[in-house]
């Protein structure tokens, strides 16, 4: 009788940690009918080159003498930046040409202006839906791992609960005391173990592929972005529309990434994983990658605001106010 109940205690406290353990380290296939292209744009973008920034910072302050009247040095550079910087000097010597051809010449200018930035507003916006697009694909599949993890930690739970209680009756049942001690700290040895890995699981993980990284050129800052309109690049690039103007929105916001959501001492795997096409993410990494892609967002968004200066400035040229 006694070899019987220890035998039971030892099968049902194995099958018990195996159902509670099983594929625990295993990668899930993508269940999640949500494609690696999601959110890219249907169409490649075209940009008109004929409003393309000048990229000499320097030369194009130096050379906007008279524009400084009327407009700041940042504001000249938004204008060099949205391709409206020789409109805005056209705009200003049709302003002082009083007659019937000078006013028709003005308001041809202001509204070519208008058109063009009225454009890239919704650059602005196109780029900020896909990155808030790609955040909340990353949520998506962070949120589908939490709840497989938080169901794996209710199956170790309840393990743990019942080979503690099976090992308490199996041993107050079995008259031989070595047994009795056996199956006591097994089933001690086995409950705490089932409770130590509902305190750290090792987690379900996931194959998340993004062809189109748009991490990818903020991360390396190349010379022309494979992602970003030139305008908006040009902004991200020049270190003059930083808030301490010692170096470009790119550096600082890989600065803050490096500072507050990644290791400083990251791997080519990490930096494969979040800046390039992707590959095996568990759910904190996937929070991450979300975390950057709406803070990276925000900055974008907040080019709005320029715009508005911009927008302002001219057509204080415009309408001679």
């Amino acid at each position: 009788m006694n070899k019987f109940l220890t035998t039971c205690f030892y099968s049902i406290a194995g099958v018990l940690v195996t159902v509670s353990c099983r594929n625990a380290n295993i990668v899930n296939h993508l269940k999640l009918n949500v494609s690696s292209q999601y959110c890219a744009p249907t169409s490649p973008y075209r940009y008109d080159t004929r409003f393309l920034p000048f990229q000499n910072t320097d030369s194009v302050l130096a050379n906007s003498k008279e524009l400084s009247y009327f407009l700041s040095p940042h504001e000249i550079l938004m204008a060099n930046a949205t391709g409206t910087l020789a409109l805005a000097n056209a705009l200003l010597i049709a302003q002082k040409d009083t007659t019937q051809p000078g006013r028709i010449r003005r308001l041809e200018l202001t509204s070519q202006i208008q058109s063009h930035l009225l454009l890239l507003t919704t650059e602005i916006s196109g780029i900020s839906a896909e990155l808030d697009c790609e955040g909340e694909r990353a949520d998506l599949f962070a949120s589908y791992l939490d709840k497989l993890n938080s169901k794996n930690t209710a199956r170790l739970t309840g393990a743990s609960i019942v080979v503690g209680a099976v090992a308490t009756v199996v041993s107050v049942l079995v008259s031989n005391n070595s047994a009795q001690n056996a199956i006591s700290i097994s089933g001690g040895v086995l409950s705490a173990g089932l409770g130590i890995l509902t305190i750290n699981p090792s987690g379900k993980k996931i194959k998340y592929i993004h062809d189109r990284n748009v991490l990818e050129d903020i991360w390396f800052a190349p010379e022309k972005s494979s992602v970003y309109s030139p305008f908006i690049w040009y902004i991200l690039k020049e270190k003059h529309f930083s808030n301490s103007q010692k170096e470009p929105l790119v550096q600082t916001i890989k600065t803050r990434w490096n500072k507050f959501e990644l290791d400083k001492d990251m791997d080519s795997t990490a930096v494969h994983l979040f800046f390039k096409n992707g590959g095996i993410y568990d759910a904190d990494k996937l929070h991450t990658r979300a975390t950057m892609l709406n803070q990276l967002q925000s900055t974008i968004r907040s080019i709005n605001q320029d715009m508005q200066g911009l927008i302002s400035a001219l057509n204080s040229i415009g309408y001679g106010k």
